[in-house]
C-alpha cells in the first residue's frame, strides 16, 4: 500500500506539472524559468515519500506515566506488650481475621495472682476511707469513753500511791501472821508441859520435840516482822511514775478517739485516705489492663501473613503477627518533576501491572508530596494513588505502571508528532504540505497541547489536510523551506 501510495503521489505531481508545461506553451500562464522548470521536474519525478497522515479532528488526551510498586493500605506488627510464655495459638499464616478476634494468648497465673492481690489492697482502703468518713456508732462513742475512764483511774491510781485495798490486804497479812505466833506458842507450850510418856511414840526425844516447838514459834515471829513491815512499805507507797505516764498516755489517746468520733475526721486524715483509696484502685486497674495484655487481638480485618510465635516460649523481640488488610491497595509513584504540576489529588489514573497484563485496574490519586525525592541529579515527587475495589489477584509488591490523565480536550485539529518539525533557533513548528503549486512545501504551524503521540494543531491546518514526511533533500531551496532551516 504504501509503495502504491508513493507511486500515485509521483504520478500526480508529474500530471501536475506536465499541465503546467502545457498551459505555459498555450500561453495561458507565463512559462518559468527553464532552470527551475527543469528543477520543479526533477523534484516531481525524483520524490520520494516516507510516510503521509492526515490532520484529524479527534479527542486528545495528555497523559504523565510512571511506575511504583504495589502496598496495602494497611499491614501492622503485632505483638505482646508484657513478657510471658506463649500459652495458645489461635490462628495461622493465611487465615482471615476480624477487628477484635483475639489470635494468641500468654501464660497468666502470675497475672492473675497480682490483680487478685490488688483487689484485696482495694478492699482494705475502701473499708478504711468508709470508717474514716461514716458517721459514729453509739458502740463506738461507749468503748472510748469507757477506755477513757479506765486511763483515767489507771492514773489516779498510779497518782496516789497504795490504794484502800492494798492497804486492807497488807493489814489482814499482818493479823494472820499475828494468829499464826498465837497458834504456835500454844503448841510449844503444850508440848513443853507434856509428860514424856504422853508424847509421840515415834519421838521419845523430848528435847528434840522442845527444840521444832520452838523452831515454829520463831519462824511464826518472822513471818510477823515481814507483815509488818509489808504494811508499812503498803502505807508508805509513793506515786508510780511509770504507770502515770503510761495512764497519761491512754487518757490523751482515749479523748483524741472520743474528739474524732464526735467531730468526724479532719481534713488531713480525710484526704490521706482519699489519696490510699485512689491509689489502691489505681493499682487494681493497672493490674486488669495487664491481665488483658495477655490477649493479643486483630485490631482491624485482615489476612496473617507471618506468625512468629511458638507455644511454650517468651514471644519474639520482633513482631508475633504480621496483619495485611488485603481489601485496599495503593501505589506510591515517583513522578519527574517535570510533570508534578500537572498532577492533582482526584485525578483518575489507569494502572497496568507486570504480572496481571490482562487486569484493567483503575486508581485515583489520593495524594501528592509537597517536598521532593532527589537521588543523584535526578528529582521526582511522590503521587499516591489509592486502588478501586477489583477482583483481579492484586498482591502486595507487584510492579504496576500508572497513566495519568493530565488533560483532555474534546474536536480539537491534531497531527501526529512526527510530521512536525521543530526549527531549534526559533521554537517555530512545521508541517510538509502539497502547496498550491502542486509542490511539497513546509507551513508554519501554531501548537497547543502535546501527548506521546499527537499534537494539538491551533492554526496552519485544515482538517483532512494531508501532511508529509519527505526526506530533507527533496525540498527546493527557495520553495519548500519557508522560514529558513533547522
Amino acid at each position: 500500500m504504501g509503495r502504491f501510495i508513493k507511486r500515485f503521489s509521483a504520478v500526480l505531481l508529474g500530471l501536475i506539472v506536465g499541465g503546467y508545461i502545457g498551459l505555459s506553451r498555450a500561453g495561458i500562464i507565463a512559462a518559468p524559468d527553464p532552470a527551475a522548470q527543469a528543477a520543479m521536474n526533477a523534484q516531481a519525478l525524483s520524490a520520494e515519500i516516507i510516510d503521509e497522515s492526515v490532520a484529524e479532528v479527534d479527542d486528545l488526551s495528555v497523559t504523565v506515566s510512571a511506575t511504583g510498586t504495589i502496598l496495602p493500605n494497611r499491614q501492622t506488627p503485632l505483638n505482646f506488650a508484657i513478657i510471658a510464655p506463649v500459652r495458645e495459638v489461635l490462628v495461622q499464616e493465611g487465615q482471615s481475621v476480624h477487628e477484635g478476634d483475639v489470635l494468641a494468648r500468654l501464660d497468666t497465673f502470675d497475672l492473675e495472682i497480682s490483680l487478685r492481690n490488688a483487689e484485696i489492697g482495694m478492699q482494705q482502703q475502701q473499708v478504711a476511707y468508709d470508717e474514716i468518713v461514716a458517721p459514729p456508732r453509739d458502740v463506738d462513742v461507749a468503748v472510748a469513753e469507757a477506755a477513757l475512764a479506765a486511763a483515767q483511774a489507771q492514773a489516779g491510781a498510779a497518782s496516789g500511791g497504795a490504794t484502800a485495798e492494798e492497804i486492807n490486804i497488807a493489814e489482814v497479812q499482818l493479823e494472820a501472821a499475828r494468829n499464826a505466833l498465837w497458834q504456835q506458842q500454844l503448841q510449844r507450850d503444850a508440848t513443853v508441859d507434856t509428860p514424856g510418856e504422853f508424847r509421840d511414840s515415834d519421838t521419845n526425844d523430848a528435847g528434840a520435840q522442845n527444840l521444832q516447838a520452838e523452831s515454829r514459834v520463831q519462824q511464826a515471829e518472822y513471818d510477823i516482822t515481814i507483815a509488818e513491815t509489808n504494811l508499812a512499805n503498803v502505807q508508805n507507797q509513793p506515786p508510780n511514775y511509770g504507770q502515770l505516764a503510761s495512764a497519761s498516755a491512754s487518757i490523751v489517746q482515749a479523748q483524741i478517739q472520743i474528739d474524732r468520733l464526735q467531730n468526724g475526721p479532719d481534713e488531713i486524715e480525710r484526704r490521706i485516705a482519699e489519696v490510699n483509696l485512689e491509689l489502691a484502685h489505681l493499682s487494681m486497674e493497672a493490674a486488669e489492663v495487664t491481665l488483658a495484655q495477655a490477649e493479643l487481638t486483630a485490631p482491624f480485618d485482615g489476612v496473617i501473613v507471618e506468625n512468629n510465635l511458638v507455644i511454650g516460649e517468651l514471644p519474639p523481640a520482633g513482631a508475633g503477627f504480621q496483619l495485611m488488610d488485603t481489601t485496599s491497595y495503593y501505589v506510591d509513584l515517583a513522578v519527574d518533576e517535570t510533570d508534578i504540576v500537572d498532577i492533582q489529588v482526584g485525578q483518575t489514573v489507569q494502572l497496568s501491572l507486570d504480572a496481571l497484563p490482562e487486569a484493567n485496574i483503575v486508581g485515583t490519586i489520593t495524594r501528592v508530596a509537597l517536598t521532593p525525592t532527589q537521588v543523584g541529579q535526578v528529582v521526582t515527587y511522590t503521587a499516591r494513588v489509592t486502588l478501586d475495589p477489583t477482583l483481579a489477584a492484586v498482591r502486595s509488591g507487584m510492579t504496576a505502571t500508572a497513566t495519568i490523565v493530565v488533560s483532555e480536550l474534546d474536536n480539537v485539529l491534531m497531527v501526529r508528532n512526527r510530521f512536525i518539525r521543530i526549527d531549534r533557533t526559533t521554537g517555530q513548528a512545521y508541517v510538509t504540505v502539497i502547496g498550491e503549486e502542486g509542490l511539497y512545501e513546509e507551513v508554519e504551524v501554531e501548537l497547543g497541547l502535546r501527548n506521546d503521540t499527537f499534537s494539538e494543531v491551533i492554526s496552519g491546518l485544515e482538517p483532512g489536510q494531508q501532511v508529509f514526511l519527505l526526506p530533507r533533500e527533496s525540498f527546493l531551496p527557495d520553495a519548500s523551506q519557508p522560514g529558513g532551516g533547522a
